[in-house]
């Protein structure tokens, strides 16, 4: 929807758009920012390590535009069968149960709609950081990776820090070890000299998505 928050401004980004995912009447990403999808993320995490990665690995996906197909002149988030059943299975094999037993949480943002709405999240970004004059201009996307890049990149990125960070503490706890705090440090450091944004580089997004991502 239009327009979007920024447009408010004082300075107004008059392409900023509102996005949402809306199944049956409601709207299941009212006021959706990073911190919520961050959480969702790290939820799905502390119930199964595994679809963890491989959410990611979907968002990263999404990044390149893998599971998109081009429609009647437009592009679309259009996962394959696969892709599809694979979605599917996460949500009803292991994350629907998982967020009632873990957070007591039984309506919760389904995987798809997460991934819609994370798409839609990274148009929007495009459309305000590659349209100055109203038309596309994508010479600075390589150099600066502002838009979809920086976006979706962050969004995996963090959590993905942060997890390695939990867990640390649950193994140094059961064992009796050391607490590793540059885990956390590192990624507060990350965001501070990057203002806002926290991108992990090729390498260790291929090590951290092994062995699904692999040829960075």
């Amino acid at each position: 929807m239009k327009p979007g928050k920024e447009a408010s401004r004082n300075s107004p980004n008059v392409f900023d758009m509102y996005p949402m995912v809306i199944c049956k009447g409601k709207e299941f990403t009212e006021k959706f920012s990073f911190d919520d999808i961050w959480e969702y993320l790290l939820k799905i995490f502390l119930i199964h390590k595994g679809t963890f990665i491989k959410v990611s690995v979907l968002l990263y996906r999404l990044y390149f535009f893998q599971d998109h197909c081009f429609r009647n002149g437009k592009w679309r988030y259009s996962p394959s069968k696969q892709v599809c059943e694979l979605i599917y299975n996460l949500d009803n094999l292991v994350l629907r149960d998982g967020f009632a037993d873990k957070f007591n949480e039984t309506e919760t943002l389904t995987l798809m709609q997460l991934l819609l709405f994370v798409d839609l999240l990274a148009w929007n970004e495009d459309v305000k950081y590659h349209a100055p004059k109203g038309e596309p201009y994508f010479k600075n996307y390589t150099e600066n990776k502002t838009g979809r890049t920086n976006t979706i990149l962050s969004i995996i990125s963090a959590p993905l820090l942060i997890s390695a960070f939990i867990e640390d503490i649950i193994a140094k706890t059961q064992t009796g070890g050391t607490i590793n705090i540059k885990l956390i440090t590192t990624v507060i450091q990350k965001f501070t000299r990057s203002r806002g944004l926290c991108v992990l580089s090729d390498k260790e997004l291929q090590s951290a998505l092994s062995p699904y991502l692999g040829g960075v």
